[in-house]
């Protein structure tokens, strides 16, 4: 009776001990805010951010950043249709202080229209990989940084590890080997890819890769210089498109958007599911069991011409008037410490642009390779003016009218050129 009398005795000291320590700890950080607001120096800082999947991952670490830096309020907004709210808010002044949007059309515009602040000399920077800086000044066709690179993403096929399993299948790596997986997976009476057509811009996932394999390399120099057109040299690539995408679930196609596509793949509606790794997280949630995979679109019978599409899905901007850039700055600088971005890439089952932050989950074990032979090409619709294209290529898919959807995109493309 004597030793468990003992441990309970040392479980109890060393409980009381750990709960002071925890207590003084708390106490402490409590006192330093306390003793920031009494005098008057908690600074609040905005920071404005788009992806919802992300809030949690971001208020654990907003608690850790204040913890360590009592006077400075690091206050998160994450609204629905970030991109709308946030250009109403820029137009009415209330710019916030920090920004954080992906690498695309919508930087292209906060960037040259004098929103945001240089941070080319940045000491961030040096930390980097240099490849997704460059990224950021290709699309905004400055040599200038206005934004410094967080973390990236991978854009290609999810799929069911069991069911491949199940069915045989290996992972295809050229156009020939796809069909026959595609063959395999409807003559055994399954879905290939489960369609969320509801949301527009689920359709441009798919879109992304196939622009990127298959359109000519100059085409967005040339369209911009007048020299070619969507109907001159998209033509053979949209008809690809639509073939491909025929192989979605029978029935209204139109009936489920991104929430319940996730949804649904996670619960087996599908053997694969045309999204990008940051729907990962929501099939996990949606189903903890299932077994993942990611390999890149084979789109030709060339391996060396089948890209994997991987852009820059978090950037951190700072107002270029905002009152509070030093306390910004240093959040910027907690986020880019390599254990804070191993936390978020490990959390959002991202890439990061950071140096030596890797992902090392198991989903991703087909990517490695195409990452390591750099056979890796940014999003298109990155350098596309601000056309609609989610929306003419969801009326794509209802119609089916290559020639229709051409014009529609020239049309467009030529009208926001030329405002």
């Amino acid at each position: 009776m004597k030793k468990p009398l003992s441990l309970a005795l040392a479980l109890i000291v060393v409980i009381s001990t750990l709960s002071a320590c925890g207590g003084n700890k708390e106490a402490s950080e409590n006192s330093n805010k306390e003793e920031a607001s009494n005098s008057g120096k908690i600074v609040k800082v905005e920071f404005f951010q788009y992806k919802s999947e992300a809030v949690a991952t971001y208020e654990t670490l907003i608690a850790k950043f204040e913890a360590a830096n009592p006077g400075i309020d690091i206050v998160q907004t994450n609204v629905p249709e970030a991109a709308t709210v946030l250009k109403t808010r820029i137009a009415k002044g209330e710019v916030p202080d920090i920004i954080s949007v992906g690498g695309d059309a919508q930087f292209e515009d906060l960037a040259t229209n004098g929103i945001l602040a240089d941070m080319t000399n940045y000491p961030g920077q040096a930390n980097v990989i240099e490849n997704y800086k460059k990224t950021l000044q290709l699309i905004t066709g400055s040599e200038k940084l206005l934004g410094v690179p967080f973390a990236a993403n991978a854009n290609g096929i999810n799929y069911n590890k069991d069911e491949f399993t199940a069915l045989g299948l290996t992972i295809p790596t050229t156009k020939g080997e796809m069909d026959k997986v595609l063959e395999t997976i409807k003559a055994a009476g399954k879905v290939p890819f489960h369609l969320t057509f509801k949301d527009a811009w689920t359709v441009l996932p798919a879109w992304n890769v196939f622009a990127a394999d298959l359109q000519s390399s100059t085409f967005y120099a040339d369209r911009k210089a007048g020299k070619t057109t969507f109907a001159a040299d998209h033509k053979d690539l949209l008809a690809q498109y639509i073939e491909f995408m025929q192989n979605g679930q029978p029935g209204d196609r139109f009936a489920d958007g991104y929430n319940d596509g996730n949804a649904k793949f996670a619960k087996g509606s599908s053997v694969m599911y045309l999204q990008g790794v940051w729907s990962i997280p929501e099939i996990l949630k949606a189903n903890p069991d299932i077994k993942l995979g990611v390999f890149p679109y084979p789109l030709s019978n060339d391996k060396s011409k089948n890209f994997l599409v991987s852009g820059v899905d978090v950037l951190y901007s700072l107002s270029a008037t905002s009152e509070v850039t030093e306390e910004a700055t240093k959040f910027i600088d907690f986020m880019m410490q390599e254990d804070n971005a191993q936390q978020y890439v490990d959390e959002q089952k991202s890439f990061s642009a950071i140096k030596n932050v890797f992902q090392n989950d198991e989903v991703y074990a087909d990517l490695k390779p195409i990452f390591e032979e750099g056979r890796v090409a940014d999003f298109p619709d990155h350098y596309i003016n601000g056309m609609a294209l989610d929306v003419i290529m969801q009326e794509f898919m209802q119609k089916k009218n290559v020639d229709d959807a051409l014009k529609k995109m020239d049309t467009e493309y030529d009208q926001m050129a030329n405002r």
